[in-house]
């Protein structure tokens, strides 16, 4: 997609841009990537240029409004020299993981006599993996910031972005950009170097190189000199096996994705410069919108939460002008602002509901928004599906009272067509929390292994993004009951290796507060027994045909989606026994084709029109039930009742 530049804005007079000494080389290209961005003064930028990592901040905005454009022959450029460390907030200091990495880093500066007189090797280097975005970066320049520590940076694609040639050159080992950084933080402690995108490095003779330049530089760090060198990847697996273990990083760290509370904290160093509408006659405006987007943006990381944040703005700023495309505009704004921007909390739901998270990106949810109201009739059943689902989800401590653990999922069995998927849809979009929605028989490939992958990499999502409802519908299709389908197909032996890899990762989310699974079948007698023991689906619910009274209700919702007249609600419903909710929403649309062809010009559906088309619909449908294995569903559940 073409990248649009700002236009109708106000051309900037004179900026002046924050950069770090090592970037001063960039500076022309830095002047081209602006020309023609919409910007405001305290907006932060992070590119590659040639291969290097570069990050500048607009410190100083001259003109009449709060975001400008840089032009070409008006805007006059300036450059200060700005210090690698970020600035420490009371919030940081108390965060448990910039306490945790700011003690381990202070081993390394402060305790090297002790360490020595006790015989202890002093650990110079630290690993953090963690997802991408999720903030390593600024917790260790928060870390580094605490203890006064200067910050350098190289990427470990500057390493790599060399040829074999100069691999072997005697003098590379001590003259290539990491020994260079190195030497330079020793002549600069306390320092901190940061080595990023250790995730580039694969298995081959050039990564053996690296991985020993690194390491040497490391053991050549004195105990005495308060040096720290700081790696960060996004997934330690896929690390060469020396990065895995304590061989070169001595120390690892862990960075999950932020928790509610972290979520909230975030929000509130973001949002604090914003004027905030007042929003549901609150006092503190700030609270209110950190704490309502918090407990809506769970697996969101630190990025994502910039990101929505921006797309609020734009959405603000584009309020009452012609509408463009919103991917586009996103790249004239930075990924942080504290320009006083006035924002509704209207431009934060539209964000809520446009921005896909990070972690979400390849997983695919098509479960539409419902509401209850939507859904006449199963009363007992709406009851017992938020009470199973939704308690343990938002309200985990009440079973924490009682020393018992909560549900981890729930099956919900019957005829097809009695609203089983739009009982979720409505119990999802009334949670407000991650769904991801898969069907059995569509999760299959043809290739060996690539199904049991998807449902790991499936669970593994949704822990991370947890709290989470994984939502399977036609599960008998992956939890096939052992033996049932061996044939001459060969079938058997894959569905044994999903349903095996199903249990596994079921077991995982037993104890796990946060996820829980959701199951749909029609048929629940080909669907193993093991994933209905306690601690995977251990919730049975039978959706079956709607009775007199929830037929009445699924009716009077009908009617207030129709243009009808002179409907007895109360015959109705007796006149369709055997009717499923899907058969009386089809009753309605037949009722409805049969008015126009009278007349096209018809604005109600009639009684005369439902009786026109009731008895075929009604016949088939009782037809459909009779030969649909009613006893099937009575002897599931009387082997599956307590």
């Amino acid at each position: 997609m073409g990248y649009q530049r700002a236009t109708n804005c106000e051309n900037a007079t004179a900026i002046t841009i924050g950069i770090q000494a090592k970037d001063l080389i960039y500076k022309q290209s830095i002047q081209r990537r602006l020309l023609g961005r919409l910007i405001s003064q305290g907006d932060r930028f992070q590119w590659t240029l040639h291969g290097r990592s570069v990050v500048i901040h607009i410190n100083r905005l001259v003109g009449n409004a709060a975001c400008m454009k840089v032009a070409r022959d008006t805007t006059q450029f300036e450059f200060d020299m700005m210090p690698s460390n970020y600035q420490t907030t009371l919030e940081d200091e108390k965060d448990i993981y910039v306490v945790s990495l700011t003690d381990m880093m202070r081993s390394s500066f402060e305790n090297s006599e002790a360490y020595r007189k006790l015989g202890i090797p002093v650990a110079k280097s630290i690993l953090i993996h963690g997802v991408s975005g999720v903030g390593k970066t600024r917790l260790v320049q928060c870390a580094s910031n605490l203890l006064s520590s200067t910050v350098y940076q190289i990427s470990i694609h500057d390493l790599l972005a060399f040829n074999d040639e100069e691999y072997d050159l005697a003098e590379f080992a001590n003259y290539n950009s990491f020994s260079l950084l190195l030497e330079k933080a020793k002549s600069n402690a306390p320092c901190t170097l940061i080595v990023r995108d250790l995730d580039a490095l694969l298995v081959g003779d050039k990564t053996k190189k690296i991985l020993d330049i690194i390491s040497k530089g490391i053991d050549s760090i004195p105990d005495t000199t308060p040096v720290c060198i700081v790696g960060l990847a996004r997934n330690l697996r896929a690390l060469p096996e020396s990065l895995r273990k304590t061989d070169i990083f001595r120390q690892h760290m862990t960075l999950p994705i932020p928790s509610l509370p972290q979520r909230k904290t975030l929000l509130h160093s973001f949002l604090k410069d914003l004027d905030l509408n007042p929003a549901n006659d609150t006092a503190n405006e700030l609270d209110y919108y950190a704490t309502q987007i918090s407990m809506r943006t769970s697996g969101y990381v630190a990025r994502d939460l910039k990101l929505l944040v921006r797309q609020a703005k734009l959405k603000s700023m584009r309020s009452g002008r012609q509408q463009v495309d919103i991917v586009d505009q996103l790249e004239q704004l930075s990924l942080s602002s504290t320009s006083k921007h006035h924002i509704e909390w209207s431009d934060f739901e539209y964000a809520l509901d446009t921005y896909r998270p990070s972690q979400r990106a390849e997983v695919e949810s098509t479960l539409p928004k419902r509401d209850w109201e939507d859904m006449g009739g199963y009363t007992a059943i709406k009851d017992r599906m938020k009470q199973a689902i939704l308690l343990p989800l938002l309200q985990p401590q009440v079973f924490t009272k009682l020393g018992i653990k909560p549900p981890s999922g729930l099956l919900l069995y019957g005829p097809s067509g009695c609203g089983k998927t739009a009982l979720v849809q409505a119990l999802v979009s009334e949670s407000m929390t991650n769904v991801i929605s898969i069907k059995g028989p569509e999760i299959f490939s043809k290739y060996l292994g690539e199904t049991e992958n998807k449902l790991r990499k499936l669970f593994a999502t949704a822990k991370r993004i947890a709290p989470c409802i994984v939502f399977i519908d036609e599960m008998d299709a992956i939890g096939t009951k052992r033996g049932f389908d061996m044939g001459d197909s060969g079938s058997g032996g894959v569905n044994e290796r999903v349903l095996s890899t199903l249990l596994n990762e079921m077991d995982g989310v037993e104890g796990r507060q946060g996820v829980v699974v959701i199951g749909c079948t029609n048929r629940p007698d080909q669907i193993d027994d093991a994933i209905l023991r306690p601690g995977r689906l251990d919730q049975l619910v039978f959706v079956g045909l709607p009775t007199l009274d929830d037929r009445m209700d699924i009716i009077r919702t009908l009617l207030r989606k129709t243009s009808t007249q002179g409907i007895d609600v109360s015959a109705l419903a007796s006149q369709t026994e055997f009717c499923s909710g899907a058969d009386l929403e089809n009753l309605f649309r037949e009722a409805g084709t049969a008015a126009l062809r009278k007349n096209l010009d018809a604005r109600y559906i009639t009684t005369d029109d439902i009786e026109s088309v009731i008895i075929p619909i009604c016949e088939r449908a009782e037809d459909q039930i009779l030969q649909g294995r009613l006893d099937m569903y009575e002897k599931f559940l009387h082997d599956h009742s307590l």
